[in-house]
């Protein structure tokens, strides 16, 4: 009898502990909070909806480990919603990271740049709106968005940062802001059903890996105001022929001194590469490595003999051969 008693007091014990420990975790998962003197935030556990209200900037948090976490962020796996309220106008530096469960994103007009990370890792987001005041998207901002539809993007859009939509699966088609000037790196790398690009009359520089592995594309049309191409930008394609505009000064690498259009699988189906510029100043070392033996590069007739030795100089294999266009 004494021996069952015990037991029942110890049952009884455990689960007194258990309930403290649950009160003490719910106690420490606070449902509102302050970003700053000017912003608020706040949790709805019903409707799983984060919600910032307030004027300013949200502030930069760095996921290494080592920097505080911002409060907010013990609800990183539970959100399905973020609404940022009208007043906010920059999100900070990874302050959405790694938001596993969020699906849908609501953002004010009076935003003017989402920053770097800042929605980086959000793997289920399908739909969000870019506001018409928005300027910049900072680098790797939706990187890993797998499922993310992309809206149109606004006209007073200036800069897209270094891998800011790498690995969105779900992306068929990328139209460029009208005041695009620059692709940046691997902008829209790895993004696996990507076919379709349309990039601004007013870009005047491709840069590596923009749109590496993305082997949905088959046909890619460079403005013709384009004046330093990066061949990298192309690996991993399914491309079958490349043209350089007429204002090409510069063709770079863009591998780190490695073979600037990858290995013969990645580019195995390119077979010509037409150099419409007369301008050409600098062709970097092995920009042209690793096409197959069937590839031609075609040059303007006048410029033949000029273009032959730059390419041949650059690491171009003499099987490959170079023709007039």
């Amino acid at each position: 009898m004494e021996i069952k008693v015990r037991k029942i007091v110890a049952l009884i014990l455990c689960i007194c502990l258990c309930v403290t420990a649950i009160s003490a975790e719910a106690k420490t998962k606070k449902v509102t909070g302050k970003d700053g003197k000017y912003i608020t935030w706040n949790y709805d556990k019903d409707t799983k909806t984060l919600t910032f209200s307030g004027k300013g900037v949200i502030s930069d948090f760095i996921l290494d480990g080592h920097a505080p976490e911002p409060e907010w962020y013990v609800w990183n796996k539970e959100t399905e919603r973020i609404v940022i309220e009208e007043g906010i106008t920059v999100i900070g530096e990874g302050a959405f990271s790694d938001f596993v469960s969020v699906r849908d994103v609501h953002l004010p007009e009076t935003l003017i740049k989402i920053s770097g990370d800042a929605f980086n890792e959000n793997m289920q987001l399908k739909s969000i709106n870019f506001p018409e005041n928005l300027k910049n998207i900072s680098s790797y901002a939706f990187s890993g968005c797998e499922k993310m539809e992309l809206p149109m993007f606004p006209s007073k859009l200036k800069t897209i940062g270094e891998y800011a939509f790498c690995g969105c699966n779900k992306i068929k088609t990328f139209s460029f802001s009208k005041n695009t000037k620059k692709v940046t790196k691997g902008i829209l790398s790895e993004c696996k059903l990507l076919s379709k690009i349309n990039m601004s009359k007013n870009t005047e520089v491709i840069s590596e890996y923009a749109f590496s592995y993305c082997p949905q594309i088959k046909k890619i049309k460079l403005p013709k105001n384009v004046r330093t191409v990066t061949m990298s930008a192309f690996i991993g394609t399914s491309l079958k022929k490349i043209m350089l505009p007429s204002k090409v000064q510069v063709i770079k690498n863009g591998s780190h001194g490695n073979k600037g259009l990858g290995n013969g699988y990645e580019v195995k189906k390119l077979r010509i590469i037409e150099i419409h510029t007369k301008k050409l100043k600098k062709i970097e070392k092995n920009s042209f490595g690793g096409l197959s033996r069937k590839a031609v590069i075609k040059v303007p007739k006048t410029k033949k003999k000029q273009y032959t030795k730059m390419l041949r100089k650059s690491g171009l294999s003499k099987k490959i051969k170079i023709k007039s266009l």
